[in-house]
């Protein structure tokens, strides 16, 4: 069946899936599902009530929570309203949030609990077309009971026959060229723009995804933790997962994240690099401190899965005494790393930013398939990716059917397809400088195009550093080294302008502290073990390994250990995890200075 818009994929799976699991959240300690049908009677209610309210066709939402069932009873509600929706991440400032509900020019507004409530009530003046706020967590304290409501009263109206005729009037007359949403980027380098994407962009790119991707069948259950404001999370966890009429789990935290994977025993989920890594980090850690015995069959074991892994990324069969030794090492291994993940994954997907090759190697092994793609918000998300049946690591993978991926001159990647965006909100002149002449879409990345089509990401444009001597260098190769080792847990390497590159590193505490206790001085404060001669001599290690697989011009010279890791709360970080260069560059800018002597630059 043909979807001209999304309203319509929303009423055919209501009504299609009416008893199958659409949505998982925990509750008094266990998980509790709602199907299709109940799904749907929520967002009639939610749509219903909100056009008693005054919403109109066009209209914009916004919503102000972290991932669970009330944001998709209200996107989707808003949606079969006609009117279409902003998401704010929940670690927002106020000021931030009042910015996107301002450009947006929000009609109403959704929060998670009385925080939120509390951020957006300070910048009230600051956001005049907000005519009423819902609040999904109760109690809740309200000054203004005529402007804050719990979101509890949309839920307990009946939709009446008119409202429910106009839904379905709005699904039969929504253009495909109408905003499905608007998403705003994170804003690494500046004010975030919104990103409009149209109902054609997400049925067109969800139908090209599952071309590229063959069988999606085995996918019924996502566990959703990555933020829904962001542009991967709401295409591949939220959207995709309704569209093929699938189920989201929500995760309680990412410090719960691995109770719920075995909770929920996912299928399938999207995640950023760093999540992969910093459980890879976990198991490396746990390896180390096993006994001889136990390391001696993870060795054995993980180099077995490397040879399987290796045949099967290739198509080729497995030799029959090969097909025996990894049996034995699914059972002495594999099923309990598996088991992290609650045992029945399919494949996950990382994109955000490039995940390191030797980490998708060891997962892979271990009988886990991660699959790495690349896009953009402006992409609808995707516009490459590795599929199940042709993967590389190291790779991004090839273009999505009827997607055009071209390098420029320069190096930067340009993409052309039914995935590109319509505009940025309100901004006809970014929009016109992110678009060439031809059509495609600048997305400011580095990368290559091999003989077989796949593509390589080597950096962002805007990231790449030009040396005093004229060097444009690639950052992120350095980062990846930096950050291989076991000590090392995140870097910043700096050097605009400068006559050589110098770094700012973030240490694995988890092994520092390790290795402290190993070694007895465990009882040493944070500062104080960072500067312990034992660990120093450890880091400088880390880096000389680094740099001898670098070019002389890349190699780091100098460089400071932070006391503090980067992070969102800290403004260092974007909520998905992404370096902010500018916060970085200014707030420490004098240790970045003192590792360059007077007069050089």
């Amino acid at each position: 069946m043909a979807f001209k818009n999304f309203n319509q994929v929303l009423l055919n799976n209501f009504s299609r899936y009416e008893k199958d699991p659409a949505l998982m959240f925990k509750s008094d300690g266990r998980y509790k599902t709602i199907s299709y049908g109940e799904f749907g009677d929520a967002c009639f209610r939610v749509a219903s009530a909100l056009m008693k309210r005054g919403l109109s066709a066009g209209d914009r939402i916004a919503i102000f929570s972290q991932n669970r069932m009330e944001w998709a009873e209200a996107d989707s509600g808003a949606l079969l309203a006609g009117a279409f929706n902003s998401a704010i991440y929940d670690s927002s400032l106020p000021e931030e949030a009042a910015f996107i509900i301002q450009d947006l020019e929000a009609f109403f507004l959704f929060v998670e609990n009385e925080a939120q409530l509390k951020k957006i009530l300070a910048v009230r003046g600051d956001i005049p077309s907000v005519k009423g706020v819902f609040v999904f967590s109760e109690p809740f304290t309200a000054s203004d009971p005529s402007w804050v409501f719990p979101f509890s009263v949309l839920l307990q109206e009946e939709p009446s026959p008119e409202a429910v005729l106009r839904i379905h009037e709005l699904a039969e007359n929504i253009n495909g060229e109408d905003p499905m949403c608007i998403i705003y980027t994170s804003g690494t380098t500046g004010n975030p723009k919104g990103v409009v994407l149209t109902h054609n962009n997400y049925i067109g790119t969800l139908e090209i995804l599952i071309e590229h991707v063959r069988d999606i069948s085995k996918l019924k259950r996502n566990l959703s933790f990555l933020p829904l404001a962001h542009a991967m999370e709401r295409f591949g966890g939220y959207y995709l997962i309704l569209y093929t009429g699938g189920c989201i789990a929500y995760a309680e935290s990412l410090d719960t994240i691995v109770e719920n994977f075995r909770e929920v025993k996912p299928n399938f989920f999207i995640a950023v690099p760093r999540v992969f890594e910093k459980i890879h980090a976990r198991i490396m850690q746990g390896v180390r401190s096993a006994s001889p015995i136990r390391k001696a069959i993870f060795s054995w074991a993980l180099s077995v899965g490397k040879k399987a892994g290796h045949l099967k990324m290739l198509g080729l069969p497995l030799p029959w005494h090969l097909n025996i030794f990894h049996r034995l090492a699914d059972a002495l291994l594999f099923k309990k790393v598996k088991g992290i993940f609650g045992g029945e994954l399919v494949f996950s997907v990382s994109g955000g930013a490039p995940l390191n090759k030797e980490v998708g190697e060891f997962f892979d092994a271990m009988d886990i398939l991660i699959l790495e793609g690349w896009g953009a918000t402006e992409a609808t998300t995707p516009s490459t990716l590795n599929s199940p049946h042709d993967y590389r690591f190291g790779s991004v993978g090839k273009p999505l059917p009827r997607v055009v991926v071209r390098v420029a001159p320069d190096g930067e990647l340009e993409v052309k397809g039914p995935n590109i965006f319509k505009e940025y909100w309100r901004n006809p002149e970014e929009t016109e400088a992110t678009i060439t002449a031809d059509g495609f879409y600048r997305s400011g990345d580095i990368g290559e195009i091999n003989e077989e089509g796949r593509v390589t990401i080597t950096d962002r444009k805007k990231e790449l550093i030009i040396t005093s001597g004229g060097k444009n260098i690639a950052s992120a190769a350095i980062v990846n080294l930096l950050s291989s080792g076991r000590y090392i847990e995140m870097a910043y390497v700096h050097g605009d302008r400068r006559n050589y590159l110098t770094a700012l590193l973030v240490l694995d505490q988890n092994a520092v502290q390790a290795t402290a206790e190993y070694k007895g001085f465990k009882n040493l404060s944070w500062p104080e073990l960072i500067k312990h001669s034992l660990v120093v001599e450890k880091i400088q290690k880390e880096v000389d390994v680094a740099n001898e697989q670098l070019p002389r011009y890349m190699q780091i010279k100098y460089y400071r250990v932070l006391p503090a890791p980067f992070s969102i709360e800290g403004g260092e970080m974007t909520p998905t995890m992404k370096l902010k260069k500018r916060v970085i560059e200014e707030k420490y800018k004098d240790l970045l200075d003192s590792m360059y002597k007077e007069g050089e630059v």
